[in-house]
Parts: C-alpha cells; structure tokens; sequence
C-alpha cells in the first residue's frame, strides 16, 4: 500500500501538471489560429491559477477532513469531462472558462498526494526523499513534453482527447486505494496557516513557483520568438531544462544532509539567477549546456521547502499547509505568466523577461533569510527551555 499510495498520487500529479505545463507548447499553434497576443496568451494559463489558488485552502481543508482518496476520486471525472470538451470546441473565452475550471478542480490532486506521502512516512527520517520522489512528477511531465513537443504542435486537439482517457484511468487507480485516515478538525487545521513561519515558507515557495513555472510556461516561446531559436533547438532546451529538475530531486536527499534544507534552498535561488542571466548572453550551443544546470537549480529548492512546511505544520494538517501553500504560492505563477508577456508585450526584450522571472528568486531568497532567521531564535529558545 505504502508505493501503490504513493505512485496513484505521482501519477495524478503527473496529469494536473501535463495539463497546465503543455499550455506552454500547444499555446503556439493555438495563438496563430485564435490570433493571440502574448497579454492573451499568458491569460490562459493565469486564468488555470486564479482557479488553483482560489480553491486550494478549501480543498486543503477537506481532503485533512474526509481524506485524499475521496478528493481525488471527485477531481478526476469533472477534469476528464472538461478535456473532452476542449477536444469537440475551441475559441479564446471557451479557453479561459475551462482553464479556470480545471484549475478550480485540478487543486486538490497535488496536496491529497501530498497528504498520502505525509501519512505513510510521517515518523520516517527520510520523509524529504520522498517528497522528492513524488515531485519527480514535474521534471517527468516537462522531459515527457518535450518529446512530444512536435506532435503537439501539430495534433495538439487530440492532446485533450488524451487525457479525458488518462483522468479516467486515474480516476479507477484511485478507486482501488485503501487507506484509514484519522480525520482532522478544521479549526485546528485552519490555526496552523496563521503561523508566521509557514507564511514565510510559504512566500519563499511563491518566489520559487514564480521562477520556475514561469520559465517552464515561457520559455519555449521566448526563444523561439524572441532569441529567434529554431522550434527544435528550443524543444532540446526544454528537454534538458526537465532532465536537469529531474536530477536536481534525485540528488536533494544527499545534498539535504549534506549542507542542510536552508543551505540548499539559498544556493539555489543563487544559482537560478546566475545561470538564467547567462542564458541572454550566451551563443545558442551554451545555451543547450545552461538549460541542464539551471533545471538542476529550478527545482531542486522544492523538495526541501514542502517537507519543511509539513514539518512545521505536522502530518495532521499537511493537505491544509500544503493547500494553503499552494494557494499563496501560485499567487507567484500566475503573476509570473502575465507579468512576462506584459514585458515581452512592451518591450519584446529577452533579457528584461529573464530579469522578470529571477524577481520570483529575489522574493524567495528575502523570505528565506527571514524564515532562517526565525527559526534559528526557535531552536534557541527551545535549548534553553531544557537547560
């Protein structure tokens, strides 16, 4: 039960993101046939957030009280549904009321399966390897999407039709799970995101979501359009940048006990600055190298943050903490999404774009240095309260 628990809860996380991360590909031939503009095709995926965000405290609160099993059972019909839909019609307001439905729906998978990990490795010291494990999910979905990058940008209707059949199958793995949860109050739930420490961690995570969803979102079409990189060289990019998330969580756990969660978290914020802003000057076969290394530093910060903010919050109220994470933090994505096409719009700069997603680095790395701060005077205190 304990890995059937987990995979269910990988592979639904796998497919909210599959459907909010392939917007960045499909978004090209569906601009040229909707005839977009960056302002509007950036409002999509915003409008996926405004949904997300919205509804992730309430979920969180739920799924603490009647479990995640039975949250994503009745997430997975409505987003089979609404991808079926996509499939038989498409025009720009159709596409702004699905993507804030889906993201209404779509932000209950992500803490249930966070909920799951938190139950079965709650006494387990290694419980930020296997946050790690279940965020594999997003490198995953961005390596899967770029080798199918080309298929999309030619059959990208069928994509919908696809996962209306994936959510299906996600929905009868879900049916099979059987778990016991200990239902949790709501009040006491909803106390725990009062806490100081899990709203700086939940701002640090805001900086980090901005950052790396934003690059995940745009930057495809800002090589494409704006480096004026071939389709296939920026599909390589795309790939690598995954491949590099990919080993970035596979290497977290060592690095974690190696330098510690806050350590790892500052370097890489750092190290996403520094690789990102190379990447507007570079020539076009750097750029290939730097994709890997800044998809290294893009996600290696997550594991550490959430199993952080579980941690504080304890295992009873994680889907709260981590919805309540989700809600504040998605904040960042979503201004991210239009925040870059508002400056590719009026300014059509690569580099002030690149300049505008290492703001969500900037954020991370302040509240960090805050939270750091805090917890730091906690442990004294606690030391001396022994003494």
């Amino acid at each position: 039960m304990v890995m059937k628990g987990t995979a269910v809860g990988w592979f639904g996380t796998f497919l909210q993101l599959t459907v909010r991360l392939s917007w960045g590909i499909i978004v090209v031939p569906i601009s040229a046939l909707l005839h977009l503009n960056p302002v509007q095709m950036g409002l999509v995926a915003t409008f996926f957030y405004v949904g997300y965000v919205a509804s992730s405290v309430p979920w969180g609160l739920m799924i603490d009280k009647v479990g995640p099993v039975k949250a994503m059972l009745i997430a997975s019909f409505p987003l089979a549904i609404l991808n079926l839909f996509l499939f038989f019609y498409l025009s720009y307001p159709i596409l702004l009321g699905v993507y804030l439905v889906e993201g209404l729906i779509a932000s209950a998978i992500f803490p249930s399966a966070m909920k799951i990990v938190s139950i079965l490795h709650s006494k387990d010291e290694r419980l930020t390897f296997y946050v790690a494990l279940l965020e594999t999910a997003s490198p995953i979905t961005i390596l899967v999407l770029s080798l199918v990058a080309g298929l999309l940008l030619n059959f990208w209707r069928f994509f919908f039709l696809g996962m209306t059949a994936m959510f299906l199958v996600f929905a009868g793995l879900t049916l099979s799970l059987r778990m016991k949860i200990e239902s949790s109050e709501i009040r006491r739930s909803f106390r725990v995101i009062l806490r100081r420490e899990i709203f700086l961690a939940t701002l640090l995570r805001l900086g980090e979501l901005w950052a790396t969803w934003g690059t995940t979102t745009w930057i495809f079409s800002m090589l494409v359009l704006y480096r004026h990189f071939p389709s296939t060289l920026s599909t390589l990019f795309l790939g690598l940048f995954g491949l590099g998330q990919l080993v970035g969580i596979i290497s977290v756990e060592k690095a974690v006990k190696r330098i510690g969660d806050i350590n790892l978290i500052f370097l890489s914020l750092v190290g996403f600055i520094i690789i990102s802003l190379s990447i507007v000057f570079s020539p076009e076969i750097a750029v290939i190298g730097e994709a890997l290394l800044l998809g290294i530093f893009s996600f290696s910060y997550r594991p550490p943050t959430d199993s952080l903010i579980m941690k504080i919050a304890g295992s009873g109220s994680a889907a709260t903490s981590i919805g309540y994470a989700n809600a504040v933090s998605q904040v960042g994505t979503m201004i991210a999404t239009v925040f870059i096409g508002i400056i590719l719009y009026l300014t059509k700069s690569f580099t002030l774009s690149v300049l505008g997603l290492d703001t969500g680095c900037a954020i991370g790395i302040a509240s960090l240095v805050v939270l750091s701060k805090i917890l730091s005077g906690n442990l004294s205190n606690y030391r001396s309260d022994r003494e």
